[in-house]
């Protein structure tokens, strides 16, 4: 069943996804950097959730249709850095060559790390997801591995924003990926949905609210003391306060704005941000006006605009196509 306040969510948290990509100017820049990192647990949730009691047909067409977008999407930004390569008379075999090495083909299959473009690690690591779902729904052991929720979450936040309070360093690769980020918040959703089914989920929407907006705050907190990390605890918080309230108001935002950006748009938004932002910082370098505040601060409103026009001129041709 539709669920219009996730939807309201995913296209905010679409929108948050690219000030994470395209910050604005300090402070702000990296307070909304700060508060944006719920926006990619969410996403592993909301999937996780719409999993729950499917059975082998629905993984199999999710996993197809993932498995599609993840060879679209990086075959879209290979033609991308061949552009830029030969834009920027960068274009050598060896440039090429580089891009398909041992080392970043080991990256991209063992922790999702796109050689193309660093933000396609989402699609590997859902793809990873449905994968690792199936094996589960095939050996009925979907209800089983709930532990590794804590487990990986932990993980997460020792690796990463553990590491920078104690003044270390752990590279993203082995954070950001299906083993830490994706899986336990996939797994969380799924929980979620069978707590849901079993009458538990009994919080207030202020609660889940006051939680969401709690763990914001912490976020940008812990955002200063660590310098900045993949993931927070208040992330994790302002995430399931989010999520909660959301599946227990599904018709809050109904026919909104922001409900059809998260159902038809979001995705594209999140998929072809990049190639706006580059694009827009390349004209701008050639108008010099890259270095200019003005442009700093509206950037990133831009790419969050023109990534929105391009999703909704997508939508009609998908569209259009069907007819």
């Amino acid at each position: 069943m539709k669920n219009d306040c996730l939807n309201v969510w995913k296209g905010i948290g679409a929108f948050f996804i690219v000030f994470i990509h395209c910050s604005f100017p300090s402070p702000v820049g990296g307070m909304m950097n700060g508060l944006a990192r719920f926006a990619v647990p969410l996403f592993f949730m909301v999937s996780g959730y719409f999993s729950f009691e499917r059975g082998m047909d629905t993984v199999r067409r999710r996993l197809g249709h993932t498995f599609r977008l993840f060879l679209t999407a990086n075959g879209v930004y290979f033609l991308w850095d061949l552009l830029v390569m030969y834009i920027e008379r960068r274009l050598t075999f060896e440039a090429v060559g580089d891009l398909f090495s041992l080392d970043s083909l080991a990256d991209w299959v063992l922790w999702n790390q796109s050689p193309f473009m660093y933000h396609l690690w989402f699609l590997g690591a859902l793809l990873y997801c449905y994968l690792f779902y199936g094996l589960l729904v095939r050996l009925k052991k979907e209800e089983k591995v709930y532990w590794l929720i804590p487990v990986c979450l932990g993980a997460n936040l020792i690796l990463g924003e553990g590491a920078g309070i104690a003044g270390g360093h752990v590279a993203v690769a082995y954070i950001r990926n299906f083993w830490l980020t994706g899986l336990p918040f996939f797994l969380l959703g799924h929980w979620s949905a069978r707590e849901q089914k079993r009458e538990k989920l009994h919080l207030s929407s202020r609660i889940c609210m006051g939680a969401a907006a709690f763990g914001a705050c912490l976020s940008m907190g812990e955002m200063l003391l660590s310098g900045g990390a993949e993931l927070y605890a208040g992330s994790i918080l302002m995430t399931c306060g989010i999520f909660l309230t959301a599946v227990q108001n599904p018709s809050a935002g109904r026919g909104s704005l922001l409900a059809h950006i998260g159902e038809k748009d979001s995705q594209s938004i999140y998929l072809w941000q990049i190639i706006i932002y580059d694009a827009t910082s390349m004209l701008a370098k050639g108008l010099g006006i890259r270095g200019m505040s003005v442009y700093q601060w509206l950037m990133p409103l831009w790419v969050c605009l023109a990534s929105w026009m391009l999703a909704e001129i997508l939508e009609i041709l998908e569209r259009r196509r069907r007819i």
